[in-house]
């Protein structure tokens, strides 16, 4: 990894989680309990506080410490890949990971005030329904996860081969 490419890589990730931990603060600060909400667009989105204590819909509820070591895990596991990354080569593949490590890193930071009994879990706000079905809350680190999945999983099925391809040309 170049200097160049570490330091965008990790200003990315940077940047990401930074705007996940200051709209929970402002979120936290502006809603006082759970539940309590502020309608945005009238039956269909408003920012709602929730406290999640298990893993994306709840799974895994009341699991805080076990959930911690797994985002853990997964974080630094996909930090590893970065450093086997070249952001010129691979900028799908970069960009997906940092949205990875950013969304883990976000939640994680949650998780683990949670295991110090600072917060009631990590904290979810973007509050969707569609007719009588009320998608789960979630915030900008679970967005970044599964953006970061999708991205992945787009760049392992088609893009390599390409990138393949095109480098045995």
């Amino acid at each position: 990894m170049t200097k160049k490419t570490f330091i965008i890589t990790y200003l990315i990730i940077a940047l990401l989680i930074i705007v996940d931990q200051i709209t929970k603060m402002v979120v936290l600060t502006n809603l006082k309990y759970e539940g309590s909400a502020i309608p945005v667009i009238s039956n269909f989105f408003a920012i709602e506080l929730v406290f999640n204590t298990g893993a994306a819909w709840g799974i895994g509820s009341s699991n805080t410490i076990i959930l911690t070591v797994i985002s853990f895990i997964c974080g630094f596991i996909a930090l590893f890949f970065t450093t086997k990354n070249n952001f010129k080569t691979k900028k799908f593949y970069s960009i997906a990971l940092c949205l990875i490590i950013a969304g883990a890193f976000g939640n994680l930071i949650d998780r683990f005030l949670t295991v110090l009994n600072v917060l009631d879990g990590v904290i979810d706000f973007l509050s969707f329904r569609f007719g009588n079905y009320n998608f789960p809350v979630f915030n900008v680190a679970d967005m970044c996860l599964v953006i970061g999945v999708i991205m992945l999983v787009i760049d392992v099925i088609f893009l390599e081969d390409i990138r393949k391809k095109k480098n045995n040309a």
